[in-house]
């Protein structure tokens, strides 16, 4: 699926009906019918409330194929007729001659008249203004959006709630808090932005006939995948294959009261298939973990010889979960850089370390991929979490771009980039929002490269893996932990292969 600004999606309809020759009004009936079947089933009364503009016209199709289904509709129309588009003009006049029940709403006034009618019925519609807004809310609008909100028992919006800009997520003054919205062929940039999901409710993507070679040649890079797509990312395992096939994992992580974070990392390693796994650490905590870690190796920093080797003989080094910001810590995060020219997965504190480091940065070029979540992301770029939480997309690509690495910018929503394509994931929820989780991501995209899977692709399909896990386990759990998310792994892979 493709992600797309306002402005790219404008043009890609526009390029429907000049080019491809699929008229407006074709769009249009499309567009309703397909959102008239997804509604029909969710109520018997219905309120719309539509402006004047192409929205408004999606509405006024949408109420008429529900009246000749028998549903009980009352449709406001919201600003002034002799402004109205052509598609709205059209629908309008029939619904007229339909005798459909219509009024005018022009001032503060009129939204008091309508007050108890709203609040009996089943759903509200609102197709006031779309995605096309691009100022303030004030007025009446504003009024009328405010009154929604407090009345309504049961909100749908028509391609974008009235009131937020489809590309920054901004509310523009007033926006209408939307239980669904149907999104027309195209999801927004904006909504991918923190907090955004509290005014679209659930997505529902309708379809109205743009051919998928039109929408490509519009591509803005970013895309959401589907489980098809990742599912041709796993290697199935070779018949003769032995664990020297499926890659040598070396980490970096845990310190005194951390060892938490070493053990779920390398657990995860090894549980997403990886051929030797070994967790490299100090060694007043190398007891504790040797104990626990029974299907894994563990190597002290005093261990020099053995860890050369180790570092030269790794496929891919995860660094960071629980490391702290010792001395120690710090020359053998350098050293592992430094000495090795595999991919490196820079996590946690290993984020901070390299950031502030331009040398150990430049020397991953290429073969780096950062985790951070949007704290971690502010001090990386100097700007506030809410600059980060604001424009999720073009951060994660812009510092991939500049640093030559994967970023996976994490949160609801990860944002994976290779600093040209964008792939936003849309598996996980607060579910997972417990300790080491984190840690759990980065051991399972570091097996996956292991395995001969590209940076970006292990990126893409460990953060789609462990989300997917986290939504199944959470249907019967109110919170889903690392452990959980481990144990699953296996079983999940093998899902994925066979489905």
């Amino acid at each position: 699926m493709e992600v797309l600004s306002v402005k790219n999606a404008k043009e890609l309809d526009q390029y429907t009906i000049d080019e491809i020759g699929i008229p407006s009004i074709i769009l249009m009936e499309n567009a309703a019918h397909e959102m008239a079947c997804n509604m029909i089933n969710k109520g018997n009364k219905f309120v719309f409330f539509c402006g004047t503009g192409n929205n408004g016209g999606d509405g006024l199709a949408i109420a008429r194929k529900l009246i000749i289904k028998e549903k009980e509709v009352k449709i406001y129309v919201v600003g002034d007729l002799k402004k109205s588009s052509f598609e709205f003009k059209v629908n309008y006049e029939i619904l007229v001659k339909m005798m459909a029940e219509i009024e005018i709403i022009n001032s503060e006034q009129d939204i008091i008249k309508v007050q108890s009618k709203v609040k009996y019925e089943d759903i509200l519609v609102d197709a006031i203004l779309g995605s096309g807004i691009n100022r303030r809310v004030e007025g009446v609008i504003l009024k009328l959006i405010e009154f929604i909100n407090e009345n309504a028992n049961y909100v749908i919006s028509i391609d974008n709630p009235s009131g937020l800009d489809g590309d920054t997520g901004e509310v523009l003054n007033a926006s209408i808090k939307a239980n669904e919205t149907f999104v027309v062929e195209v999801l927004k940039k904006g909504y991918f932005n923190s907090g955004v999901k509290n005014y679209l409710g659930g997505i529902t993507i309708v379809k109205i006939g743009i051919p998928n070679n039109v929408k490509e040649k519009f591509s803005e890079g970013i895309k959401i995948l589907d489980n098809a797509q990742y599912r041709k990312m796993i290697p199935e395992r070779n018949l003769y294959g032995h664990k020297g096939n499926y890659g040598r994992v070396l980490i970096l992580a845990g310190r005194c009261g951390f060892t938490g974070a070493a053990y779920l990392v390398t657990e995860a390693a090894v549980r997403t298939g990886a051929g030797l796994v070994t967790l490299l650490i100090e060694k007043d905590i190398q007891p504790i973990l040797a104990g626990k870690l029974v299907e894994s190796m563990t190597v002290c920093y005093d261990d020099k010889d053995r860890v050369d080797e180790l570092i030269k003989q790794a496929d891919v080094i995860v660094c960071g979960p629980g490391l702290g910001n010792g001395s120690s810590n710090k020359d053998m995060l350098r050293n592992c850089i430094f000495n090795s020219k595999c991919p490196i997965l820079v996590d946690a504190d290993a984020i901070s370390i390299i950031g502030e480091d331009v040398k150990l940065l430049d020397s991953i070029c290429g073969r780096g991929i950062f985790t951070p979540h949007p704290g971690e992301m502010s001090r990386l770029i100097r700007k506030s979490i809410q600059y980060v939480e604001a424009n999720r997309i073009d951060i994660c690509r812009s510092y991939s771009k500049k640093y030559g690495i994967i970023t996976v910018l994490k949160g609801y929503n990860t944002i994976i980039s290779d600093g040209d394509l964008v792939v936003i994931n849309n598996t996980g929820s607060s579910k997972m929002a417990s300790g080491g989780m984190g840690d759990c991501l980065s051991g399972i995209i570091g097996a996956l490269i292991a395995q001969k899977i590209s940076l970006f692709d292990s990126a893409k399909l460990g953060c789609y893996m462990h989300g997917m896990i986290g939504d199944v386990l959470g249907k019967e759990r109110y919170v889903v932990n690392a452990r959980d998310i481990i144990e699953e792994i296996p079983k999940t892979m093998e899902y994925m292969l066979i489905k």
